[in-house]
């Protein structure tokens, strides 16, 4: 019902949309094992993050509430929309610039796959469209973080269902030359081996890999799939985890020694693993 409601929101009614966002956000917030939480151990005040996969912006909420300036990436033209209408004043002053747009390792145009009624599940990746689902096909520009970005970059949170190794691929100067801490979403049902995959891109350059579990963080030779991603953790729809379970798709990469030094002064136990 809540998803039916929220559809709706986006298509007719985008700026009433756009002011309950806020209050959506700040609910989410108050979940301690939210990652919104984590924000202020891994980018300062000052800094400049992404928000690649921004839907209606609720990295995006809480990055400028820290002071934080934000380029948001997002495909989808509905959630621009809101995004637009919610934080017109950021935009003006320049503490939040849209890209309308996915990215990925190539420069083009595709196609992004929306579930009716599920927006934050929308995908590039063919493949993983279910045919039970209804869906609003539309197409895209395509582009690659390195072309889209000239300035230093922090943080970023990368939340683009299944697509996660191919945007990595398509920043890899960005990578090399600023170290950003990354935030990634990443799911075996989306695409198996989908968090290894991950891992191995960053190892080279020095990531060292977290997951978070009851709110402790835990080394990502810890993950395993069969426990942490179990499909039946999860509603028919794939989009909320159920009472009572566990599903742990986000996870935390650190190279810069900042960042590290903040996250072993809160979790000292978790020291050795970021290599302190």
């Amino acid at each position: 019902m809540l998803a039916a409601l929220k559809s709706i929101g986006e298509a007719r009614l985008p700026h009433l949309y756009a002011k309950a966002c806020d209050l959506f956000d700040r609910l989410v917030a108050r979940n301690p094992q939210s990652e919104v939480n984590l924000l202020p151990l891994l980018v300062a005040p000052g800094e400049t993050a992404c928000d690649v996969g921004a839907n209606h912006g609720l990295f995006t909420f809480f990055l400028l509430r820290q002071n934080v300036r934000v380029l948001a990436f997002e495909p989808n033209p509905r959630l621009v929309r809101i995004m637009r209408y919610r934080f017109p004043d950021a935009i003006r002053r320049g503490d939040l610039r849209l890209f309308e747009c996915a990215l990925s390792d190539a420069e083009g145009e595709a196609t992004l796959h929306v579930p009716k009624g599920f927006s934050p599940l929308a995908t590039l990746d063919g493949a993983m469209v279910s045919a039970n689902v209804e869906m609003e096909n539309v197409a895209v520009p395509l582009r690659r973080l390195d072309a889209a970005v000239r300035e230093e970059i922090a943080f970023i949170k990368l939340d683009v269902e299944g697509h996660e190794a191919r945007v990595l691929l398509g920043a890899d100067h960005l990578l090399r030359a600023n170290l950003p801490t990354l935030l990634v979403e990443a799911e075996e049902r989306h695409r198996p081996g989908a968090v290894a995959s991950v891992a191995a891109l960053l190892a080279p350059l020095g990531y060292a890999g977290l997951f978070f579990e009851a709110g402790q963080p835990h080394p990502l030779s810890a993950f395993d799939a069969g426990r942490h991603q179990r499909r039946d953790a999860l509603n028919a729809a794939g989009s909320k985890v159920l009472p009572g379970h566990v599903y742990i798709n986000n996870f935390l990469f650190v190279a810069r020694a900042d960042a590290k030094a903040r996250l072993a002064a809160r979790w000292p136990q978790i020291g050795p693993a970021l290599g302190l």
